[in-house]
């Protein structure tokens, strides 16, 4: 095979087939993103572009690490579990790590929830949503009785044939009834069920701090023919998919363009509407690499929900990233990098936390592989405490991201006219005690408290307590 490969790769096209990527893959047992990789391509790479021309709409994203030799750090000893209710840092909570693990681990029993996947709110279409437009959030899978009677105190992943809503709903009779956060002018009751799916229940969403101030955000924009209401894994066929990625997510004529110069400047070439329009319908020929790409992006779909008509990603499991087969000095080596990750002890408390928390997120470690380093920067709010100013408010159990060095510290006066999640949030830790809120000047003195107009007591700072000022350069929080 590499004969003929190398023989052929003078007639090839500038971009291969995806059958002869796929073809590389099973002969010489590299991963989809080291098969991927001889031909130029990152897969990884790919979520970033859809963030950045995608990013207006609410969506399902890609989570799923291709890279899946990439070595992080996991969790292994845990500390008792009274010290979830004191305000601590991540080195307080977890006492021994196991390192370089690939990430291919957490695919292990133990680390995912499945059926649980990962969207993006969009910062356009998010009018009346209950989660921040920007942020990224865990949905879970719902059993059959919750999805036809939802709670109306949880948020739910709306999916409609025109975009998504993350909101809290209430069903009566044949109706759903919107609960949207804050003015919202538009319909609030839809037949249900056939004008609306309750896909999952969120259980928890990320942000990076502070939110930029975005437009205000608007309604889903309309569909001149709409979707129909089927989850992207449950799509029969790839042109089924991208016909209903298409219908859902119509774009406007200079968004189009916008985003076709875009990939033109990344692959070199741009798909013809006659071209995109092939892939929508039956077809027994194989895409090539850059318009498959291309079309994922276009109809703002997962490159693993593209191809698993042609190779599910369970197919990774005993395969090999480029880089690992091309350092490895012996089959030990392969062997020793497979290896799989141990459960955390102890197991109740573990089993607490994933319960808590639903999963281990994949995107957490393929963001931040080298989570030991950060243990200091890394903060859980204990029982009892609540950050609020922001809607939702950050709850106990919430994960707090702080800046690695000091802060400076913003006008006061500037922050309270500031959104919400615009509002800069400081920690200060004060012996084995993190104290987390908002700055307000109490009588000349700086002065720290979990709501940044509240009536409730403040911690005055003295001098030498800005020093060890800290800002929120992110957050987890809890739904």
């Amino acid at each position: 095979m590499t004969k003929n490969l190398l023989s052929n790769l003078v007639r090839t096209k500038e971009h291969p087939t995806l059958r002869v990527v796929l073809d590389i893959a099973e002969a010489f047992r590299l991963t989809l993103d080291g098969a991927h990789q001889l031909f130029g391509y990152q897969l990884d790479a790919i979520r970033h572009i859809d963030r950045a021309l995608n990013g207006s709409r609410t969506h399902i994203v890609e989570a799923y690490s291709f890279y899946r030799d990439l070595p992080v750090d996991l969790p292994f000893l845990l500390v008792a579990s009274t010290l979830l209710n004191s305000h601590a840092a991540l080195h307080d909570l977890v006492s021994e790590w196991q390192t370089q693990i690939p990430i291919r681990a957490i695919e292990g029993e133990g680390w995912r929830r499945p059926g649980s996947f990962y969207i993006h709110v969009g910062t356009e279409d998010s009018l009346g949503s209950s989660l921040p437009p920007g942020s990224m959030a865990l949905v879970e899978p719902i059993s059959r009785k919750e999805e036809l009677r939802p709670n109306p105190r949880a948020t739910y992943l709306l999916q409609f044939g025109n975009g998504y809503r993350c909101c809290k709903c209430l069903v009566t009779g044949t109706k759903l009834i919107l609960l949207p956060e804050g003015p919202y002018p538009g319909v609030r009751e839809f037949r249900y069920p056939g004008m609306v799916r309750v896909a999952g229940r969120v259980r928890m969403f990320a942000l990076s701090l502070p939110m930029p101030d975005y437009p205000k955000p608007g309604m889903l924009p309309p569909s001149p023919q709409g979707a129909p209401l089927i989850l992207p894994w449950e799509h029969p066929t790839r042109d089924r998919l991208f016909l209903a990625k298409h219908r859902r997510f119509t774009r406007r004529t200079e968004e189009r363009a916008e985003i076709r110069d875009a990939l033109h400047a990344t692959f070199g070439n741009s798909l013809t509407e006659r071209t995109e329009r092939r892939y929508r319908l039956p077809s027994e020929s194989r895409p090539h690499v850059d318009s498959l790409i291309q079309m994922v992006i276009l109809n703002t779909a997962r490159y693993s929900d593209a191809i698993r008509w042609d190779r599910p990603l369970t197919a990774d499991r005993g395969h090999y990233s480029l880089d690992t087969l091309l350092t490895a000095r012996n089959l030990a080596e392969l062997i020793d990098h497979s290896s799989s990750a141990l459960t955390p002890q102890p197991i109740e408390m573990w089993n607490a936390l994933r319960e808590q928390y639903t999963e281990w997120p994949e995107p957490l470690s393929a963001r931040f592989p080298d989570l030991r380093a950060m243990e200091d920067r890394i903060v859980r709010l204990p029982v009892g405490s609540e950050l609020r100013g922001t809607s939702p408010p950050i709850p106990s159990g919430s994960i707090l991201l702080l800046n690695p060095s000091t802060s400076s510290i913003e006008s006061v006066e500037h922050t309270h006219r500031a959104g919400a999640w615009s509002r800069p949030i400081y920690a200060l830790r004060r012996g084995a005690q993190v104290v987390c809120g908002y700055l307000r000047i109490d009588e000349n003195h700086y002065a720290l408290g979990a709501s940044p107009l509240g009536s409730e007591p403040f911690l005055t700072l003295h001098k030498r307590d800005l020093d060890d000022l800290r800002k929120v350069c992110g957050v987890a929080v809890l739904v």
